[in-house]
């Protein structure tokens, strides 16, 4: 038995009087993408963590709860490739006296330096995380940087390794951050004033499309405010 996951698109699509060209044009996913959502053809997809990013975007624009469309969505469609573990080595290990006390300066001149950094840090860093950027110097444009991961916590605990970011211009924020996440790296937010651009939607990001990502990177998104 089929799910209502395409049937629902393409009912919401034709309500709406909208065509491929029209939803490819708005939400920049290519149009064989599309109507793979509404045929359920998920053989025709990209990597799970990019198609469910597509359906949120597709189920939005047509003015659909995403929520309530992923659970229809099936988890793990493609088999991603495994690698075998490589077999572990034991090598003796050999210890002479010279090296033990070489090892034990330089230890301790690496915690003289925690320290002195330690100590030096209490100085300058109470007011880093509260102080706001003010508007760019000779600009219209003003920018609002967020310091940190955005919702880290919701990274996955076991993300797999490095995927290719895909292009995510033109995106909401919301989107964006949610894709990024599920390559299990981290997001920076930048606002800036953008012309014509709506609000919320990403102008830019790096690193860009394309880069391999994945837990431990930082990816930031340039957002129209």
């Amino acid at each position: 038995m089929s799910s209502p996951l395409g049937e629902t698109l393409r009912r919401a699509r034709l309500s709406k009087n909208v065509t491929f060209e029209d939803a490819e044009r708005v939400t920049r996913i290519r149009r064989e993408y599309l109507e793979a959502l509404e045929r359920e053809d998920f053989t025709k997809l990209p990597a799970p963590v990019y198609a469910r990013g597509f359906l949120r975007s597709y189920a939005g624009y047509l003015g659909l709860d995403p929520g309530q469309l992923m659970p229809f969505f099936p988890v793990g469609h493609v088999e991603e490739p495994r690698l075998d573990p490589l077999p572990e080595v034991d090598q003796p290990r050999t210890w002479n006296m010279n090296g033990v006390l070489a090892i034990g300066v330089v230890g301790l001149l690496i915690l003289l330096v925690v320290a002195l950094y330690a100590v030096g840090h209490e100085d300058t860093s109470p007011q880093f995380q509260t102080r706001e950027p003010a508007a760019l110097t000779g600009s219209n444009n003003s920018q609002k940087v967020i310091t940190g991961p955005e919702q880290t916590s919701n990274a996955p605990a076991n993300a797999g390794p490095a995927s290719a970011l895909p292009d995510l211009a033109g995106q909401s924020v919301d989107d964006a951050v949610s894709i990024v996440q599920e390559t299990g790296a981290s997001v920076s937010v930048i606002y800036v004033k953008q012309g014509d651009v709506p609000v919320g939607q990403i102008v830019n990001h790096q690193p860009g499309a394309g880069a391999a990502v994945g837990r431990g990177d930082v990816v930031t998104l340039i957002v129209s405010q």
